[in-house]
């Protein structure tokens, strides 16, 4: 591996995540050449003497001599795989901080995060809900968005980690508008000039008329509308009932979907793309792209890791970060 060396082609900053988890194990299995899109620049924050231990232990190490390591600190290896701590979120921390701080220092396009443990960075001290909530936080005044891109499908979430109770008084028009004005602009970046999209309901049924809430009439019904009248009728659709609407999406009628909350989105998708959906995160001087899975501590240094969410996180990152805005 090259330390600390000036880099050639795209430039793609990874932090390695939980090294007691899968993360530093997808990220080097999708960096093979085989594997990785052709002319990138692949710079790992983590340390370098545990990612060298690691690619040995995967026969990996011979396809690794252009990947550039950034060690923030140092790590055991073999680590506690699978175990949670303290120690290894704290590790986790340090290297998504650092890698941040260079993509900002060096205004770079894209950042690719290693999962982490939820409950280990918070026994480490962090506060946010995830890794998406920190990244943002380096970025004050930006308009974070989260996202999920596959092949078959496409989600924005407009409400992300907090609790169902506390939904509905969450959601309000302008953000409502905002967020998928955001989502637009990146569906514009992958090729979809004229988008179609669909505006889940909240309630059973879309709420049937009123009989099972407002919100609908109130809060989302406008949405569609002044969408509508800003792009065109057929940019946004609904609200649909939210046990129906998925079917359709996955029938090519729509090019993606607005989910209301966490679950409303993310069962179906994984479902139907869970090895190769991305968590996308818009709205931000960079791209930010994670593999739809956590840390999987139960397979944790067996080297049975699938690799291909991890893949697909940097293709799509390259994607987006590599193609100008439209407007």
């Amino acid at each position: 591996m090259k330390r600390d060396q000036t880099t050639e082609g795209f430039p793609v900053v990874f932090s390695m995540g939980d090294p007691h988890g899968i993360g530093p194990e997808v990220i080097l299995k999708a960096l093979q050449p085989s594997r990785s899109p052709p002319g990138i620049s692949p710079i790992i924050f983590g340390d370098a003497r545990y990612l060298e231990r690691l690619a040995g232990d995967l026969g990996l190490d011979s396809h690794l001599e252009q990947v550039k390591v950034v060690t923030t600190d140092c790590y055991e290896y073999p680590p506690a795989w699978g175990k949670l701590e303290a120690r290894a979120g704290h590790f986790a921390l340090r290297c998504l901080e650092d890698a941040l701080a260079y993509c900002r220092d060096h205004d770079l396009p894209l950042l690719v995060t290693g999962p982490v443990n939820k409950q280990a960075i918070h026994l480490a001290g962090s506060t946010s809900p995830g890794q998406t909530e920190l990244v943002a936080a380096c970025f004050p005044g930006s308009d974070p968005v989260m996202t999920f891109f596959s092949d078959r499908m496409k989600i924005l979430l407009a409400t992300v980690h907090i609790p169902l109770k506390s939904v509905p008084s969450a959601l309000n028009k302008d953000d409502l508008i905002r967020k998928a004005e955001i989502f637009i602009q990146a569906l514009h970046q992958i090729g979809i000039p004229h988008p179609r999209l669909a505006l889940c309901a909240l309630n059973p049924h879309a709420s049937e008329e009123g009989l099972f809430g407002t919100e609908e009439e109130i809060i989302l019904e406008p949405v569609v509308r002044a969408l509508c009248r800003r792009h065109g009728r057929n940019i946004l659709s609904g609200p649909f009932p939210s046990d129906t609407i998925f079917r359709k999406v996955l029938e090519n009628q729509f090019d993606g979907v607005i989910a209301l909350y966490h679950d409303q989105g993310l069962i179906p998708l994984k479902l139907v793309a869970f090895e190769s959906a991305v968590n996308v995160t818009l709205g931000l001087p960079l791209i930010r792209t994670s593999p739809d899975h956590g840390t999987a501590f139960e397979i944790a240094g067996s080297g049975a890791a699938d690799s291909r969410s991890m893949e697909a996180a940097i293709r799509w990152g390259v994607r987006l970060a590599s193609t100008p805005k439209t407007r």
